[in-house]
């Protein structure tokens, strides 16, 4: 008795006349005499009116918090205050300090929005001077611990 491997990867839809395709499935179809061509080969054949769609992958559903979260824009945004130099020097401990953790970026960035939780929102100024006190980190600093340390070089 032979056996047959489930194909996964496409779909149709007879209502808009489409053949969805994964771009996976896609590659695969596209090498001669697989699995995947002979069933996109037999399906055009049956319908030929199909016409073809690859899809990208999965569509994010949810938004990235830490787009545009970058040094760069995190700096631009302290050097905004008046005690800018105070500010960038706890933020440059504070990226040294995420140097041995497996995701220092994160570290850095949950800093980052305990020190400006409004930092999205328009400022308000006083005395036409925008002035935050600088929080810094606790050594040890208990959310270190909640990442994973990298492996150290033996």
């Amino acid at each position: 008795m032979a056996t047959t491997k489930k194909i996964s990867g496409y779909r149709i839809n007879f209502t808009t006349d489409t053949l969805i395709m994964n771009y996976k499935f896609y590659a695969a179809s596209q090498q001669y005499g697989s699995p995947e061509y002979n069933l996109v080969k037999s399906i055009t054949k049956d319908f030929p009116n199909l016409t073809v769609s690859v899809q990208a992958g999965r569509e994010v559903t949810t938004a990235n918090k830490n787009k545009r979260m970058t040094y760069e824009n995190m700096k631009k945004h302290i050097e905004a205050y008046e005690n800018s130099a105070d500010l960038l020097d706890v933020f440059e401990t504070v990226k040294a300090l995420s140097k041995p953790l497996a995701n220092p970026h994160k570290f850095v960035a949950d800093w980052f929005r305990a020190q400006f939780p409004d930092y999205a929102a328009v400022p308000t100024f006083k005395d036409n001077k925008l002035f935050v006190l600088p929080k810094k980190p606790e050594e040890p600093n208990p959310k270190v611990y909640k990442f994973k340390k990298t492996k150290e070089a033996s």
